[in-house]
């Protein structure tokens, strides 16, 4: 009996490279005056793939990727073969006008399509989906705001929401105590969309008491935020 498995990659740096091939770059970013893009898709293995492209329009919902079919923007080919060492380009274009205020977001999700032949065994089948973003109009920017939730004396959530018009990668999040902001908790961030929020849950490495400051600094694909703030019960 033949298992498939499905490997997600969606925003990885530098290059996207698992299972059988490789795409570079891992985002995209588009504007009235820049509609059209290309992402490179390379084959790394000694047998041809078979990739076929999905764009779908990227929203978040209760701080989760909320996905939904779309036409805008535009991929090509939808579906092709890769020879073995070989590359293919993918094109990437808006069809319809960017927003007059607000960055939009989507994912481009390039997917393995598993071989015709009924091998026996363990197939892993790649899957990868990069952002794109299409720039408004007007100027567009983040603006982070924070806010923490004591859960326990070793346990917090910290949340971010996103004010502005633009999106924020949060790439590393910390979080310290006292003046020297000695270390509680480090973890891995994520995106934020403009208008929706974010939160993550933080095992801390000492005992917080009720009512203590913990500080944040949030490393991000723009710059270096910080916020001190008393965790609510």
């Amino acid at each position: 009996m033949r298992l498939l498995g499905i490997l997600l990659a969606l925003a990885l740096p530098l290059g996207a490279l698992a299972g059988s091939f490789q795409v570079n770059p891992v985002g995209l970013t588009l504007s009235a005056t820049r509609s059209t893009g290309v992402v490179t898709v390379t084959n790394g293995s000694d047998s041809p793939t078979v990739v076929q492209l999905e764009v779908v329009a990227w929203s978040q919902e209760n701080g989760q990727d909320a996905y939904t079919p779309t036409r805008d923007p535009l991929a090509t080919p939808p579906i092709f073969t890769v020879a073995a060492g070989a590359q293919q380009t993918v094109r990437v274009g808006m069809r319809s006008r960017p927003d007059a205020k607000t960055e939009t977001a989507y994912r481009l999700f390039l997917q393995e399509v598993p071989p015709a032949t009924g091998s026996k065994g363990v197939q892993m089948l790649l899957r990868i989906g990069i952002p794109v973003f299409v720039e408004p109009a007007a100027p567009a920017a983040p603006e982070v705001r924070w806010s923490a939730k004591r859960l326990s004396e070793t346990e917090i959530s910290v949340e971010a929401v996103n004010d502005g018009t633009a999106h924020v990668q949060i790439l590393n999040l910390k979080l310290g105590i006292g003046s020297e902001a000695k270390p509680l908790a480090e973890r891995a961030g994520g995106y934020v969309l403009p208008g929706k929020r974010a939160s993550w849950v933080c095992t801390l490495r000492m005992p917080l008491a009720a009512g203590e400051p913990v500080t944040v600094t949030a490393d991000t694909d723009r710059s270096t935020l910080h916020a001190q703030l008393v965790p609510g019960n």
